[in-house]
């Protein structure tokens, strides 16, 4: 069985369509097309059923894509293996992040791992800490870095590194900068939250119950999707949030946001590498998880290492 013709079924099984599949794996729409008939010619079963734009696989199409991407594996991990025999770590890899791991700590372990082993083809896929586990568990990643810890099937996790969540306010807004407030104080003012299933609103949840606080009750002023946004929507004086200190030190130290101090909220979180115990790892998810942990170790950013 020719590999070229089962990578554009494969491709064609992904997309739904012949044209999008011939534009991915820049080939014309004919050669996709006669890959696939000459697949059906010889396993002598139609593959998609042609609903005018529409295509659909056939119960065939779905049990040869369920092996296909077996002999890919297969293929991809013979590459790596004999790479490594050269003293080369090769392949692709995606790594799951949620948002603060994505944005202040992968970026610079990416660059770094990518300098030392610049054959591996990385790719980074960036969501809340309950979707990057999710993906973690059906196999869609090898492995990520979250905020939180949260049951999976087959998802093991490792606390890597440490970090605080801090209360940060705009400049001269509520009369909060420069002093230390009761937390009852704080709650009165609006606020700026982040969305269901992140890692930073579980550890505020958790926090607030702590205090008999619902987090129902408090002012919300506006909900965001990622800590960017937090940063942002704070300084630009919709209202206090809690964030990591990993992520808004720079801003703090440019004065375009403010730190107030909350004795009674001080909330230790810690990030997480996760990953599936079930996948087998390749050479270059291996080394990546053993550099992640040598970075963590060494401290980003100033946060403390995981124990």
């Amino acid at each position: 069985m020719d590999i070229r013709r089962l990578e554009a079924f494969s491709k064609v099984y992904e997309c739904r369509s012949f044209s999008r599949a011939g534009q991915e794996l820049f080939l014309s729409q004919p050669t996709i097309s006669a890959h696939v008939s000459a697949l059906e010619e010889e396993l002598g079963v139609r593959l998609f059923d042609r609903m005018g734009r529409v295509v659909l696989p056939t119960q065939a199409a779905e049990i040869l894509y369920t092996h296909a991407q077996q002999v890919f594996s297969c293929l991809e991990q013979a590459r790596t293996e004999i790479l490594l025999v050269q003293d080369r770590v090769a392949g692709n890899l995606t790594v799951g992040g949620s948002t603060i791991p994505a944005h202040f700590v992968l970026p610079s372990v990416f660059a770094g791992f990518a300098a030392s082993h610049p054959d591996v083809r990385l790719h980074l896929s960036v969501g809340d800490t309950r979707d990057i586990i999710a993906g973690i568990s059906s196999g869609e990643y090898l492995l990520g870095m979250v905020g939180a810890k949260a049951p999976a099937p087959d998802v093991r996790f490792e606390r890597i590194l440490d970090d605080e969540l801090i209360v940060i306010a705009p400049p001269g807004r509520f009369g909060l900068s420069g002093r230390t407030v009761r937390l009852a104080e704080v709650l009165e003012v609006p606020w700026v939250m982040r969305e269901q299933g992140s890692g930073t609103r579980r550890a505020l949840e958790g926090a607030l119950m702590q205090r008999d606080v619902d987090l129902r009750s408090m002012q919300v002023a506006v909900a965001v999707e990622s800590t960017q946004s937090v940063l942002h929507y704070v300084q630009a004086g919709l209202g206090v949030s809690v964030t990591s200190r990993l992520a808004a030190g720079s801003m703090l130290e440019r004065g375009e946001l403010v730190e107030v101090q909350v004795p009674e909220l001080r909330i230790e979180r810690s990030f997480y590498l996760a990953y599936n115990d079930r996948r087998h790892l390749f050479p270059a998810s291996r080394y990546f998880m053993e550099y992640l942990r040598e970075r963590c170790r060494m401290g980003i950013g100033g946060v403390r290492q995981g124990a």
